[in-house]
């Protein structure tokens, strides 16, 4: 057997998320059907850095398997394709150590959310227009006190699977893109729909007098009742999965 990563990338609007789920479309569903085509003695089930929403979009996914084959590397991307739909690419592939696994190896992600200035008909499909549009100024003050190691309990949602509610953020910065703004979120780990609960709450602080001390009250109260709405999934786009040197 051997071990391969992928870099994939996708519109996540027409899918139902990355995990396998009976009767429906999925990123790891469409991934393991292509490799069924190919010539492959056995397989393991595809596993993926980040397991993405309904509508969340990626350029930097990270997906591993292993699988008995002699195919050469160089091929797995032009064959894989063949059989993949539009809206899901392969942007590399690599043959790596046995020990490489897409999320256990994983040390940070990098996710961005984009705001919208004004409705636009196509770039709609990858980002949200807010009801009412903050001053950006307020939104740089309010995320940027999350950076550092705190309890993002307030920012997750119920439903997701247990995991250590301590993360590490290494940056929560906004900027402007062609359609309006852009938050840039890098951490070693993410809680449920935790970005798009940032996002909502950053909004929803804003037009406090000190947006930043509005962020971190409701950081400190651990409670995601006092955090804001939940921003909508067409707008989140995982970005990129760090590794150490030498893990692939």
């Amino acid at each position: 057997m051997r071990t391969f990563r992928l870099t994939v990338a996708y519109d996540g609007t027409e899918f139902h998320g990355w995990q396998v789920q009976p009767g429906l479309r999925t990123v790891q569903g469409a991934l393991e059907e292509a490799l069924d085509r190919l010539p492959v003695t056995e397989r393991t089930r595809v596993s993926g850095a980040g397991r993405t929403d309904a509508g969340v979009h990626a350029r930097g996914q990270v997906a591993s398997f292993s699988a008995g084959t002699t195919l050469p590397v160089r091929a797995l991307v032009p064959l894989l394709e063949r059989h993949l739909p539009d809206d899901l690419r392969i942007e590399s592939a690599a043959e790596t150590s046995a020990d490489f696994h897409a999320r256990h190896s994983a040390r940070a992600r990098h996710y961005a959310y984009r705001l919208l200035s004004k409705r636009d008909v196509l770039l709609g499909r990858f980002a949200w227009l807010p009801r009412h549009a903050p001053p950006a100024d307020a939104l740089v003050v309010a995320t940027r006190v999350l950076e550092g190691e705190h309890d993002c309990s307030a920012f997750q949602a119920s439903g997701g699977p247990p995991v250590r509610p301590v993360c590490r953020i290494v940056r929560a910065s906004w900027s402007a893109w062609e359609g309006g703004w852009r938050m840039d979120v890098i951490a070693d780990h993410f809680l449920y729909h935790m970005v798009r609960n940032i996002v909502g709450t950053a909004l929803a602080v804003a037009a406090a007098a000190d947006p930043g001390a509005a962020m971190l009250e409701v950081l400190a109260s651990r409670d995601r009742r006092r955090a804001g709405l939940t921003a909508p999934a067409c707008g989140l786009t995982l970005v990129q999965v760090f590794y150490e040197p030498g893990i692939a």
